[in-house]
């Protein structure tokens, strides 16, 4: 209310709106986290809902309010989004020459992360004299592991699989090892460390022989 007094007993009174002008406030201020599993809906903060939600929409989600007053307010939601297993193979068909090593890779898709296993001729593969197995997460829901074929044997030919499992399913992807005779680079490049049952070819001892008769007629 206002009152201006124009007279002794004369006064005018009239009600004024007041506008107070404030910074955006936004009521829930905490930082969260949600975790989904695929094609559930989902609601964020006031309010932003996301229906039959995908592995693509997983990331941070921002509030912003804003006006002329003051910087905006902010606060931010992490959403992560459960799914089943995604696995492709690198390179679908490899090849390499009996008695050198082999590397079959593949990459998982994965959350939660998925537990992998090789798979040869319907038997899994641990670490041992003729295979090496390791992993390497590149992110939450990133993996990519490699399976190395030691110094190859004619029975480790053939098919592959790469498998990964979790809570909401399982996936796999096949590799072929050929036989070939010439040997690939890499891995195999410095043979005589990988391979102690590799032994010089032909052409190398022919070499040797050419070397030794110029020593013994000098």
């Amino acid at each position: 209310m206002c009152q201006v007094l124009i007279g002794i007993n004369n006064r005018i009174t009239a009600n004024v709106d007041l506008l107070v002008r404030r910074p955006p406030v936004i009521s829930d201020n905490s930082t969260r986290s949600v975790v989904a599993s695929e094609n559930e809906s989902v609601e964020l903060g006031n309010v932003l809902q996301i229906a039959n939600i995908r592995k693509e929409d997983r990331g941070t989600y921002y509030c912003i309010a804003e006006n002329q007053v003051g910087r905006g307010a902010r606060r931010n939601i992490n959403v992560e989004v459960e799914f089943a297993p995604v696995v492709k193979a690198t390179r679908p068909r490899v090849y390499q020459a009996l008695q050198y090593d082999m590397d079959l890779e593949c990459h998982v898709e994965a959350y939660p992360p998925a537990a992998i296993t090789w798979i040869h001729k319907q038997e899994a593969i641990v670490n041992n004299q003729h295979y090496r197995v390791s992993q390497f997460a590149t992110a939450d829901e990133y993996t990519d592991t490699t399976l190395r074929v030691l110094s190859i044997e004619k029975r480790q030919f053939g098919n592959y699989t790469c498998m990964a499992t979790n809570k909401l399913g399982q996936s796999s992807a096949r590799v072929e090892l050929i036989e070939t005779t010439t040997p690939v680079c890499p891995p195999a490049c410095g043979t005589l460390t990988y391979s102690a049952a590799h032994t010089p070819s032909p052409s190398v001892l022919a070499i040797l022989a050419l070397f030794a008769a110029i020593f013994l007629r000098i």
